[in-house]
């Protein structure tokens, strides 16, 4: 949690960036690799001028900061930072929406309690995955 903590304060304080909201913490079962430690996930709703491809530049500069480095997909890590979603565009690279967003629970329940807390209409397929996903094993931390 500390970490997560951590890495959206970086968010806060990134120029360009502008936070309108962020969810609450989640925990959830590791997957990958059953011997890890759980998960701890949340969502932040940021504006910027900044596109798609920049503004992942950005959360990855924040991900470094709190010692994650990219040498493997799919490794173990620190901090992991996701551009999941815009409502500006859609984009081949980065992938917008995240290629596998809607099928994660731990992505899809705090972006949707995020989004909401800034007011933002949710896109119908959003509103789909997280009926599907309601009793996902997340609990929400203090």
């Amino acid at each position: 949690k500390d970490l997560v903590d951590a890495g959206v304060a970086g968010i806060v304080v990134t120029p360009l960036f502008c936070v309108r909201a962020q969810s609450r913490r989640y925990q959830n079962p590791a997957w990958g690799g059953a011997t890890r430690a759980p998960f701890v996930n949340a969502a932040v709703v940021v504006e910027s001028a900044l596109g798609p491809s920049q503004v992942l530049q950005g959360l990855f500069a924040v991900e470094r900061v709190h010692g994650r480095l990219r040498t493997q997909k799919n490794a173990a890590r620190t901090l992991d930072l996701d551009l999941l979603w815009s409502t500006a565009t859609s984009s081949a690279h980065p992938t917008l929406p995240h290629p596998r967003f809607l099928q994660r629970a731990f992505a899809v329940i705090p972006a949707v309690e995020a989004m909401a807390a800034a007011g933002l209409a949710l896109p119908l397929a959003l509103q789909n995955a997280a009926k599907q996903h309601a009793l996902a094993p997340l609990v929400a931390l203090p």
